[in-house]
């Protein structure tokens, strides 16, 4: 499976309506409206947090 990482712009989150948040202890994933996902998670190897965005199509 090949990972996707994409550069979060505050920009382009504002004013998005958030329609569900899922927490575990490794990552928060906020679902928007939209079908825009903003994933904000633990790297263990870099022991950093890291985010991405991504939109399911279809």
């Amino acid at each position: 499976m090949e990972i996707n990482d994409f550069k979060v712009t505050p920009e382009k989150m504002k004013g998005k309506t958030v329609s569900d948040v899922a927490v575990t202890s490794n990552a928060v994933v906020i679902k928007f409206t939209d079908s825009t996902y903003l994933d904000i998670y633990l790297d263990n190897s870099a022991q950093t947090l890291k985010t991405s965005t991504n939109k399911l199509e279809g």
